[in-house]
């Protein structure tokens, strides 16, 4: 199935969303969390699901929350502020994911994009300099936040890769 990138229908998830179709054998807590945990996520205000779709298919999901970064996690030179605060508020894409047999079409592009005009719209109601993303410890999902984009390292663990971009240096679309 080709995908019409513009025709994508982006949704809140609600109690009425029905979200069996969606797999993804990459990685089954990603699909484990959009069946089991997303709805009491929104519930307790921990979290926001947004469900992407193409004509009646559900394509992708991603989740989002608040968050924050030290300046100690900020590399200096991405910063061009003289006394910065300790902490910079940060918008946390807390899972991400395409369904099985629509990857590479470019759906996760779309997401981050509307990911970012999220994290846009906040800078106007609240204050936002940063996205925060914890990615898997894949080269293939580190090399997607990289090219799409231009997120950077700042911590590893052993399953995860904090990475993040600084909403001043790309474009306000």
């Amino acid at each position: 199935m080709t995908i019409d990138l513009p025709s994508l229908v982006f949704s809140k998830l609600s109690d009425n969303s029905n979200v069996s179709s969606f797999l993804c054998s990459d990685s089954e807590d990603l699909q484990d969390f959009l069946k089991n945990a997303a709805k009491n996520g929104q519930h307790e205000k921990i979290s926001i699901t947004y469900l992407v779709y193409s004509g009646p298919n559900l394509v992708g999901f991603f989740s989002l929350s608040m968050g924050c970064i030290t300046s100690k996690d900020v590399p200096k030179k991405t910063l061009e502020i003289e006394d910065p605060p300790n902490k910079f508020p940060a918008l946390l894409l807390a899972r991400m994911a395409t369904t099985d047999g629509m990857r590479s079409q470019g759906i996760g592009r779309e997401m981050l994009k509307r990911v970012f005009n999220i994290a846009f719209d906040l800078t106007e109601q609240i204050g936002c300099r940063f996205v925060k993303v914890d990615a898997k410890k894949d080269p293939r999902t580190v090399s997607f936040y990289k090219k799409n984009g231009g997120f950077i390292q700042i911590h590893e663990n052993s399953d995860t890769i904090q990475m993040i971009v600084d909403l001043n240096k790309i474009p306000n679309e």
